[in-house]
């Protein structure tokens, strides 16, 4: 990555919406590259998990002859949505329950393809 001001400007305007409560730059490999603090989680353990699952269901979605648009994990008090960005990283973001799940994703896409450029 060779300046990451427009990524981590992207990564803010996205963590700047309504419900959302956090957002993450994660490598494909699963290893944090930057965003949010994450309080409260090991950031290693949290990007591994996150391109495993997004691996995984980039994988099913092949098999099943279609392209993955994201990945989005309802828990009980939050959502996480996984989102692929070429081929070498992913976003998450974290929203609660409130949020305009699509809404976000739209827009993450959209600001994270004007950043690709630089990662």
């Amino acid at each position: 990555m060779s300046e990451p001001s427009p990524v981590r400007s992207a990564l803010d305007q996205i963590k700047s919406q309504d419900h959302v409560l956090d957002a993450s730059l994660v490598s494909r490999g699963g290893m944090y590259i930057m965003g949010g603090p994450l309080k409260g989680i090991h950031r290693e353990t949290f990007a591994a998990m996150a391109a495993i699952i997004l691996g995984a269901a980039e994988t099913t979605s092949t098999e099943l002859k279609d392209k993955l648009s994201q990945v989005t994990i309802d828990l009980t008090e939050q959502t996480l949505i996984l989102i692929g960005i070429g081929t070498k990283y992913l976003v998450t973001i974290l929203m609660d329950q409130e949020g305009d799940k699509g809404k976000v994703a739209d827009l993450a896409r959209e600001l994270m393809a004007n950043a690709e450029s630089v990662i």
